[in-house]
């Protein structure tokens, strides 16, 4: 009890701005996304050809550009990426790492080109280990996948989250994304995991109020985005809420509900 005792009170130095008004139990469950009460439209994602075919998906945290060519194309560190185009409508990149495939995303174009699908695959040694889907409705643009989409799946991804808060560390999971962190409440920055968790991105976590804390996320060590969560007074839900310091317009909150 008195090893409990001090280890609780470490915990409450460290987090000072925290005032140990929210113990771990208030935070610790699983949550459930509530749409009515949170305010989100979507990301938006840009796709460009330039005029000698090369293609750039730009989606906010960071861009990628690539030529549909089918040859594999260095991208780091015994790391390559091809592209092919097997239709008007339709592309495939692959990625492997030392020469083994590791993820593909297929894109595809719905009849009218109004709506974009993307299927992504993450490979094991055994085979594929996972695969999600994301649908984008068109904003702008008209010509082949160039133009302004915007993401409708990611309130999916983001219908139930998990967390767990000790006196080291929170752990924010998303089930249906297979993503989660886990990094220490001292600020350290720690890398995202799940199958598609994105190269060089990391996770800092601080308490930043009685009942909040706040997440910066960087990409190669450039900060890129910043949301934080707070826990309501009776403990029954956690706002998120988030900006994008690029994109002024980039923000919004999701309400969850405790289950």
């Amino acid at each position: 009890m008195r090893n409990s005792n001090f280890r609780w009170a470490a915990f409450c130095v460290l987090a000072i701005a925290l005032g140990c008004e929210a113990t771990s139990e208030d935070w610790n469950g699983t949550w459930k996304l509530n749409p009515s009460k949170s305010n989100y439209q979507g990301s938006v994602v840009t796709f460009s050809i330039s005029a000698d075919g090369e293609y750039r998906y730009d989606y906010g945290v960071s861009s990628i550009t690539f030529r549909c060519d089918g040859k594999d194309r260095p991208v780091g560190s015994n790391a390559t990426r091809t592209c092919v185009k097997s239709s008007p409508s339709a592309l495939d990149l692959i990625r492997k790492d030392n020469q083994v495939k590791t993820s593909s995303f297929h894109w595809e174009l719905s009849a009218g080109g109004k709506v974009l699908t993307l299927l992504a695959t993450a490979f094991g040694p055994s085979g594929p280990v996972s695969t999600t889907q994301r649908v984008f409705w068109r904003l702008s643009g008209s010509n082949d996948f160039a133009g302004m989409w915007r993401d409708t799946s990611y309130l999916q991804e983001r219908a139930e989250m998990t967390v767990k808060l000790d006196n080291r560390s929170l752990h924010i999971g998303y089930p249906n994304a297979e993503e989660y962190i886990d990094a220490p409440i001292d600020g350290v920055d720690t890398p995202d995991h799940g199958p598609h968790a994105q190269e060089g991105v990391t996770s800092a976590v601080r308490p930043a109020g009685k009942r909040e804390f706040l997440i910066v996320m960087k990409r190669h060590g450039k900060v890129f985005f910043q949301y934080s969560l707070e826990l309501s007074k009776d403990g029954r839900t956690i706002t998120d809420s988030w900006r994008n310091p690029d994109r002024p317009d980039d923000k919004g909150t999701l309400v969850y509900e405790k289950q």
